[in-house]
């Protein structure tokens, strides 16, 4: 649990996020002497409407709803707040990566771009490669939607044939082997396609020459998904078949 004085000793926007994280501690069970004078420290942060809502929550033990109430200041989401260093910045260190790589091709959405990268960083991608043409990661909406992560992955814009030719590639696309039953490598390149043309024939061909195509079985009428939570998927199929790998080594 965090000290007051380490609080103290931050800066004041800081300092409102690690207040905020005691008492989401506290909320989950943690207990800290510290709890009231941290709470009154938390009040001289707040607006005069902020502290009414603070005292009302603390004096019903609602101490999850003053976590939430410091999100709300402070215009961040639960999400945001992952392996924060000091500084308030994600400490992207805590990582575990794996030799997975993306191929974006021809992703024209800057929200799709981003939340692949966010999903990326959650699942231990290694690096992406975005066909030129693709929307640019610093793009405002693939920052907002990538919640920092573009920061976390190295990228660049090259033409697939490019890249390394003895990397291993396949393509996330209809009509391949099941995700359930796709032997996926420890070390290559998932190729993702456009939003509404799919992966492209020289990319196709460069899979097919290679692992393949892995699909995602569907139940829904509609027999598609969005392509950001297509790749989530993938890319958790792809990081538990890593993870079993090693354990079992």
């Amino acid at each position: 649990m965090i000290r007051l004085k380490k609080i103290k000793s931050l800066k004041e926007r800081v300092q409102l996020r690690k207040c905020g994280e005691v008492f989401h501690l506290l909320a989950n069970g943690d207990d800290t002497d510290e709890r009231d004078d941290i709470f009154s420290y938390l009040l001289s942060l707040l607006s005069a409407e902020q502290k009414d809502k603070a005292v009302y929550f603390y004096q019903k033990g609602r101490y999850e709803d003053i976590y939430y109430l410091t999100l709300d200041v402070l215009g961040e989401s639960p999400a945001d707040w992952d392996f924060v260093d000091e500084s308030g910045h994600i400490d992207f260190s805590k990582r575990t990566v794996f030799h997975h790589m993306l191929y974006l091709d021809s992703i024209r959405s800057p929200f799709n771009v981003g939340s692949i990268f966010r999903s990326s960083e959650a699942f231990g991608v290694e690096r992406i490669f975005l066909r030129p043409g693709s929307a640019d990661p610093r793009h405002p909406r693939a920052l907002k939607s990538g919640k920092g992560c573009v920061d976390a992955i190295p990228y660049s814009f090259e033409e697939l044939e490019e890249i390394d030719a003895s990397i291993p590639v396949f393509a996330l696309e209809v009509g391949g082997r099941d995700i359930t039953d796709f032997e996926f490598p420890d070390y290559g390149i998932c190729i993702i396609g456009n939003e509404e043309s799919g992966v492209s024939p020289s990319s196709l061909e460069a899979a097919d020459r290679s692992l393949g195509r892995v699909s995602i079985r569907q139940y829904g009428a509609k027999g598609s998904i969005n392509v950001a939570s297509a790749a989530a998927i993938m890319l958790s199929a792809w990081a538990n078949s890593s993870e079993k790998k090693h354990k079992d080594a």
